[in-house]
């Protein structure tokens, strides 16, 4: 580009117009990167201390991160640790497998708690109470069947009847009524 076409008045505020550009604090920084946008090898050291602080700031941020990120984790398994170790003291878990046993059960129960996982562990441990096999003959031999064989629906009458009449004698009204 050339400016031999152009007057000296053109020149002039060509000149001042980039001399507002660059002594603008807010155009500054814009005005020296298109001018070394346009003539790299010139050496602009107010952008060059600028990268340079730039990257070693950013380089150190990534930095403290890494090891906040390491820091974190290394508490985090220590209160998993410490967590393990309570199962342990409490008595809930007696071994290692027990421990893991119990955290299965958070993962697939989506558990969050190591106390509550233990509870529904040893909730499973726990056999149920067998139901008692066969029918108890003595329970038949209480009840009078031969009214029911007769008339059923006057026998269910009465004994509702009788029922109904028990419950007003006594003087307190069970929860319901």
């Amino acid at each position: 580009m050339s400016l031999e076409n152009v007057s000296f008045e053109q020149r002039d505020e060509l000149a001042n117009l980039a001399k507002s550009l660059a002594d603008n604090p807010a155009t500054r920084k814009e005005f020296l990167r298109m001018t070394q946008r346009i003539n790299p090898d010139m050496v602009i050291p107010e952008l060059q201390l600028e990268d340079y602080t730039e990257s070693k700031v950013n380089a150190a941020e990534k930095r403290v991160m890494q090891l906040e990120n390491k820091l974190h984790e290394k508490e985090i398994r220590e209160q998993l640790d410490r967590k393990r170790r309570a199962l342990k003291d409490s008595g809930i878990a007696q071994t290692d497998d027990d421990v893991q046993a119990i955290e299965k059960i958070m993962l697939e129960q989506g558990i969050t708690s190591h106390d509550t996982a233990a509870q529904h562990w040893e909730w499973m441990k726990q056999a149920a109470t067998p139901t008692p096999t066969g029918y108890n003959p003595n329970m038949i031999n209480k009840f009078d069947l031969s009214k029911y064989w007769k008339n059923p629906q006057g026998a269910a009458r009465n004994e509702a009847a009788t029922a109904l009449q028990e419950i007003r004698n006594q003087g307190r009204r069970p929860i319901g009524l």
